[in-house]
C-alpha cells in the first residue's frame, strides 16, 4: 500500500483507525484494544492522544500473523461478555452492522456477518470463545482454522461492506476514491 493501513485517509477528517475507533465508541464499546506492529508504533503522536477507553498492544511476532494479534488483544480484555474482532483494512462498518451482530449474540458460538454466503468482519466472540483463543496452545495458529472448531452463527447483512478489505492501491481508489467514503453497492 506504500503506507501504513491504519493511517490511510478514510475521509477528509479521519484515518481508517480513527473511523473504526469512533464507530465502536459511539456504538457503546467500553474498551477497545488495538494490536499494532513496530512500524505502526512509530506514530507516537497518534497513540498519545487515544481516548481513555482505547489501549494498544505491540505484536512483536508479526510472523505469527492474525491469530496471534487476536490472542494478544484478547489477553488485555478479561471481563467482557462479548468482544468484536475487526480488521483495520475494513473501515466501512457502522452501528447498524454492529447492532445486527449484537442482536444475534449467544453463548453457543461466535456471530459472523454474512453477505451472499460469504463471511466478513467484524465477528463477535462470546466469553467462552475469547477464553479458548486466549489460551490456545499454538501462537502461530490460523484464525480461520481455530474458528472452524467452534460454532458459527451467520448473521445476514444488507450489503457487502462487511466483505471489503483494502489490500492494494487499486482497492483503496475503488472503495475510498482517495479520500471519499465509498457508497453502498
Amino acid at each position: 500500500m506504500n503506507s501504513r493501513k491504519p493511517f490511510l485517509k478514510f475521509d477528509k477528517d479521519h484515518t481508517f483507525i480513527e473511523k473504526l475507533i469512533s464507530t465502536f465508541l459511539q456504538w457503546g464499546c467500553q474498551e477497545i484494544v488495538i494490536v499494532i506492529n513496530r512500524d505502526v508504533q512509530t506514530q507516537r503522536d497518534f497513540f498519545d492522544q487515544l481516548p481513555e477507553k482505547v489501549t494498544h498492544v505491540l505484536n512483536e511476532h508479526p510472523e505469527f500473523e492474525r491469530f496471534y494479534s487476536v490472542k494478544l488483544g484478547l489477553g488485555v480484555i478479561r471481563n467482557a461478555s462479548f468482544c468484536f474482532i475487526q480488521n483495520v483494512d475494513n473501515p466501512f462498518i457502522d452501528a447498524r452492522i454492529l447492532d445486527l451482530l449484537y442482536e444475534q449474540r449467544n453463548d453457543r458460538g461466535y456471530s459472523s456477518p454474512v453477505y451472499k454466503n460469504k463471511g466478513g468482519h467484524p465477528i463477535l466472540l462470546n466469553r467462552e470463545i475469547s477464553d479458548r483463543i486466549r489460551n490456545w496452545p499454538v501462537d502461530s495458529a490460523n484464525l480461520k482454522e481455530v474458528l472452524n472448531t467452534m460454532e458459527c452463527i451467520p448473521v445476514e447483512m444488507p450489503d457487502d461492506r462487511v466483505l471489503i478489505n483494502i489490500n492494494s492501491p487499486e482497492e483503496y481508489k475503488r472503495f475510498c476514491n482517495g479520500t471519499n467514503l465509498r457508497q453502498n453497492t
